[in-house]
């Protein structure tokens, strides 16, 4: 199902995803409602920050959850379901909701948001300078995407043992697939 989209200014966006129950991503004067996840993504998401912590506590980066916002430029913010930063975290408002330099992004999959993930957003992401890597995150199965920045585009690692070993070099740490998948109980 796509969502419904509604026309406004960059002004207009703020004020109305400030007072909204929902995220709201914005591109080019489109509004595009971003409803709550499942269970499943939230636990998905939940056990990611988790294992992200743990591989950064000796690190000086920061691990943001859904709703830190993400400036792509003048007409484009976008919410990941995980941002990180490695470094100062730079904001574009006093508020401290919009992020303008996070290293990596992640994104955990659902049936309606697949191809958006996979497609939209990836183009988006790659449009600013600072992320380095996108971690796409399926909640039906285990099964990670890694995409890296490299000079042609975006270069993809796909992974789907939990036994697998995801290497975060932007973040300088590594991530056990068990480590995400095995709180969640997906199995498979």
């Amino acid at each position: 199902m796509i969502a419904k989209t509604r026309s406004m200014t960059v002004e207009e966006y703020f004020a109305f995803d400030e007072a909204s129950d929902i995220r709201n991503d914005y591109i080019d004067g489109e509004l595009h409602p971003m409803p709550g996840g499942t269970g499943g993504h939230n636990r998905l998401v939940a056990a990611t920050i988790m294992a992200l912590g743990a591989a950064l506590n000796e690190r000086h980066c920061e691990v943001y959850a859904s709703q830190m916002r993400v400036r792509i430029d003048a007409a484009k913010y976008v919410y990941p379901d995980i941002s990180v930063v490695c470094g100062e975290s730079r904001f574009e408002d006093e508020k401290e909701v919009t992020l303008l330099n996070p290293t990596v992004v992640v994104e955990v999959t659902s049936p309606s948001s697949y191809v958006r993930d996979h497609t939209t957003k990836l183009d988006l992401y790659g449009a600013v300078a600072s992320i380095e890597g996108c971690l796409i995150l399926d909640q039906e199965r285990v099964f990670a995407e890694w995409y890296t920045r490299a000079d042609d585009g975006w270069h993809l690692r796909q992974f789907s043992d939990l036994a697998d070993v995801i290497p975060l070099a932007p973040l300088g740490a590594d991530l056990l697939l068990a480590q995400i998948y095995g709180r969640v109980g997906l199995n498979r």
